[in-house]
């Protein structure tokens, strides 16, 4: 399945807290996998996002990126452009997972609180 760099930083925080809700074994079983690989997708990001850090950030005496007082990186405003469009392009680059997925009917015979939101964060994992 191909889930974009975007979508999977807006859904790793949810996922990592429906992992300690108490859920059908099968629920429970796919999400801590699929929890696992995305994690390993998002750590190359991590390091990619690094790297763009490094080459568009603003450093300080001793090379290290200065941060704001709103706790944002600061950017060199000559190379402000190029980090937009460098960032954009790395959060959407989509990537290939095989989810583990698991059958609807699994949460339906049981008192399961999941919100809708918490639904719509693995509905790539259900399947009907």
């Amino acid at each position: 399945m191909q889930l974009s760099n975007e979508r999977l930083l807006n859904d790793a925080n949810g996922l990592s807290q429906l992992t300690q809700k108490s859920l059908p074994v099968k629920v429970s079983y796919a999400i801590a996998k699929n929890v696992a690989k995305i994690q390993s997708v998002l750590n190359i990001y991590n390091g990619e996002k690094q790297k763009l850090i490094d080459k568009y950030s603003v450093k300080d005496e001793e090379g290290k990126t200065l941060i704001a007082e709103d706790n944002q990186i600061k950017i060199q405003k000559e190379s402000l452009k190029e980090w937009i469009k460098d960032i954009k392009e790395l959060s959407e680059i989509e990537n290939e997972i095989d989810i583990h997925k698991f059958n609807i009917s699994a949460l339906e015979n049981g008192n399961y609180e999941m919100s809708a939101g918490e639904i719509m964060l693995i509905d790539y994992m259900i399947e009907e």
